[in-house]
């Protein structure tokens, strides 16, 4: 239930440390700063920057008893107000932002991202889509993207969106394959490259999966319609 709370609270904006630490503080009441990076093993900068950071945000609070300071959450209500603030926010300066928008944009672009951020923006773009479809190397995916991969697989599924994968025989029955949502075929190693591909909407995505994985976006109708043509003749050579 942890766990799951703390990937929740990622998607409410908060990074790991500070999701754990949030979540530490809730169970236990309230703890000094060296408590708490024994319990979640880490090291006490790290701890001091994260506290810092929650305090700012409203999120957490101290006390101090003889010269130390103790540590304990704020009611988490806090949280669901500082989003419906951010939303108000958001909804005021929507029409703003839509009138900077330039009204005709070039029919091709591309964009580069970097990081497991960048690539979460793809993600969330592909999730606005009713299908695609992919080919590569899907398993470092979920190596690399470790609970964002879980979490888009239950946003799939949620949406129902529609997903055809093509991945290398050699991955049937890994584990990345058993917790996704989409429909499964098969093809030899060397049929399948070291990136992945996926194609959606009127773009293309070609990831990288680096220590830092790099993204690049193409959005064209032309070259989307390329790339769906050349996945269908994949599907049709894969197995099952």
């Amino acid at each position: 239930m942890i766990i799951m709370l703390i990937e929740e609270l990622q998607q409410c904006g908060l990074n790991l440390n500070e999701a754990k630490i949030y979540c530490l503080l809730l169970q236990e009441g309230e703890l000094q700063a060296g408590k708490i990076s024994k319990n979640i093993q880490l090291n006490r900068r790290t701890v001091y920057d994260t506290i810092e950071r929650l305090i700012d945000k409203g999120l957490i609070k101290f006390s101090m008893s003889a010269n130390t300071r103790i540590f304990q959450a704020v009611d988490p209500e806090k949280i669901l107000n500082k989003i419906k603030k951010q939303e108000k926010v958001a909804l005021d300066i929507l029409p703003k932002l839509k009138a900077l928008k330039r009204n005709k944009l070039p029919e091709s672009e591309s964009w580069n991202f970097k990081g497991k951020k960048g690539i979460k923006s793809i993600l969330d773009e592909i999730l606005k889509c009713k299908e695609y479809c992919a080919f590569g190397s899907s398993g470092k995916f979920m190596e690399i993207m470790e609970h964002d991969y879980v979490m888009f697989q239950k946003r799939k599924e949620k949406l129902r969106i529609a997903a055809k994968i093509i991945v290398s025989n050699s991955s049937k029955n890994k584990k990345f394959i058993k917790a996704a949502y989409a429909e499964f075929k098969f093809l030899n190693e060397e049929d399948i490259g070291p990136t992945t591909t996926l194609i959606y909407g009127n773009s293309i995505a070609i990831i990288i999966w680096d220590l830092i994985p790099m993204g690049i976006v193409i959005k064209s109708k032309h070259v989307n319609k390329s790339y769906r043509k050349y996945f269908n003749y994949l599907w049709g050579k894969a197995e099952r």
